[in-house]
């Protein structure tokens, strides 16, 4: 073992194997991320350690900085400074959890996040308005309106109602031929009742069979928030990623500060999945989040608290769409 950094909150080391193919191994092991980073190649150490304390002298947390060093020491390999290492979408490493928090016991969930086989595509282009509704009132009146994809986010009540609700709310969606349904977390019904898709959290992510919802053809959307989600999230070759909060939002509450416009247009350059905008977008700043490049963002207050949902939604659409 090779330490690269350790902190308070854990450590970020090099394992080596002598008789094994994967001889160099990096493993994070802080207390939001303990897993694997597949570096992809075998990187210099004291190139991953300044990396490291590059990226927390910027002020980002170990998590973070174990995936931004990974980038920079690729970087360095090839003649790059720290500021364009970043940049590069192809030096992003993708990661994998340990099943179990305890190292000592861990299970290594490479083969249940098997990245081999991408989740279907959207198919979606242009720019998109992605509203979130968790009733299926205003669901009808947003289909009615021409929206086509569409979260379906029910929280706060039984697992039997949110299963009954699931299926009437796909029962709805196919009554019209453009639709395109997301249901949240509740991957099991969204199968069951023959969903398009199923948005997931990252706590989610852990107890879900991918294996079952990839063979189910659903699309899959995955919530990031930091480098170590995003990388998380390529892992596992989803549909779409959506990245927020971009701004300050009282949906619900979050240890996440905003991200800001300055993020997300990072996050547009750098990812090479379709990104969706999500958290705090409003009328007022509409426009600084169009600037970005980003095509598809998702809207919860500003549609469903609207005295007019599908007002509301038609006037985002109109100001996204021109």
């Amino acid at each position: 073992m090779k330490i690269i950094a350790q902190t308070k909150r854990g450590k970020f080391y090099v394992e080596e194997k002598e008789e094994v193919e994967e001889r160099f191994t990096l493993i994070a092991d802080w207390p939001f991320f303990r897993g694997i980073i597949q570096a992809v190649e075998e990187l210099n150490v004291n190139d991953l350690k300044k990396g490291f304390l590059w990226s927390q002298k910027k002020g980002f947390i170990e998590e973070d900085s174990s995936i931004i060093s990974t980038m920079i020491a690729r970087g360095k390999k090839n003649g790059l400074r720290e500021k364009e290492s970043v940049l590069r979408s192809d030096y992003f490493p993708t990661s994998s959890f340990f099943r179990k928090g305890i190292l000592e016991a861990r299970k290594d969930t490479s083969k249940f996040y098997n990245g081999d086989k991408s989740f279907r595509p959207l198919n979606c282009s242009g720019r998109i308005i992605y509203p979130i509704v968790d009733n299926l009132e205003h669901l009808k009146k947003l289909f009615d309106t021409g929206a086509s994809l569409i979260q379906f986010r029910v929280k706060d009540k039984s697992q039997t109602d949110i299963t009954a609700l699931v299926k009437k709310a796909v029962e709805l969606s196919k009554k019209y031929t453009f639709s395109k349904l997301i249901i949240n977390d509740h991957w099991e019904a969204a199968i069951e009742s023959g969903a398009f898709g199923v948005h997931l959290g990252q706590e989610d992510i852990k107890f879900v069979d991918l294996s079952i919802l990839r063979s189910s053809g659903l699309r899959l959307g995955i919530s990031t928030h930091s480098f170590w989600e995003v990388s998380l999230a390529l892992q596992l070759s989803p549909s779409y990623i959506a990245c927020g909060p971009i701004f300050q939002t009282r949906v619900k509450k979050m240890p996440w500060l905003p991200q800001g416009i300055r993020n997300l247009s990072y996050w547009v350059r750098v990812l090479p999945k379709p990104l969706v905008a999500i958290g705090g977008i409003n009328l007022s700043n509409l426009e600084s989040v169009k600037q970005t490049g980003v095509e598809i963002i998702s809207l919860i207050n500003g549609i469903s608290c609207a005295v007019s949902p599908q007002q509301a939604y038609l006037r985002f659409k109109e100001r996204w769409e021109e």
